[in-house]
């Protein structure tokens, strides 16, 4: 089954060229939109590749129509590979084809490049990682700090402790452990013990 997907950046630009032509070509369904294509997050792109079935061909009539950058396009391909669906631009300046063999090498070539750009970028982030170690950057909330809202939660326990309010109130009440709680209890105990000794 041929499925076209239609494009254009805004309401203000004309889609219907873009679906005569796929009709033209075949496409018993077609999927459009009006929206851009900086990335793959569109409503009607992945209402079509949950559509796809095996041995399915998504034809589009220029290839910037689906995908505005490589990355995004490999994302793409990849996504129409794992369901075994083909891709087609019925543009002659795009030559992009994957039910021939030239087109499926291209994409493969593009895959293996992909991969070795996510490679180096992670490993990019962890020798960061590790140089701002070495530099004696500390990662995470350093031992002993006290987060924010701590303190203002801590007042609210003690109060709420007073009214005599139980320990699963409170904690459903201040998203806080019960151990905390418990702790926040056993000082109040001890500082009134030390105000009864003084």
């Amino acid at each position: 089954m041929k499925i076209g997907y239609a494009r254009v950046s805004s309401i203000t630009q004309d889609i219907e060229l873009q679906k005569d032509v796929l009709e033209k070509a075949g496409c018993q369904k077609i999927f459009s939109e009006s929206v851009s294509g900086k990335d793959n997050n569109r409503t009607q792109l992945k209402a079509m590749i949950e559509l796809l079935r095996e041995g399915d061909i998504v034809v589009v009539y220029k290839i910037d129509r689906i995908a505005r950058s490589l990355k995004g396009l490999i994302e793409i391909v990849e996504s129409l590979n794992e369901k075994k669906v083909h891709l087609v631009s019925l543009d002659s300046g795009d030559r992009v084809n994957t039910t021939s063999p030239m087109g499926r090498a291209f994409f493969q070539i593009a895959g293996v490049f992909a991969e070795l750009e996510r490679g180096m970028i992670e490993s990019r982030t962890k020798a960061g990682i590790e140089k701002a170690r070495l530099d004696g950057v500390k990662f995470g909330r350093p031992v002993g700090k006290i987060n924010k809202n701590s303190i203002y939660k801590a007042e609210r326990i003690k109060i709420f402790l007073k009214a005599g309010k139980s320990y699963d109130w409170i904690s459903k009440e201040l998203s806080v452990s019960k151990k905390t709680i418990s702790d926040i209890k056993k000082s109040l105990s001890s500082s009134s013990l030390s105000n009864e000794v003084s």
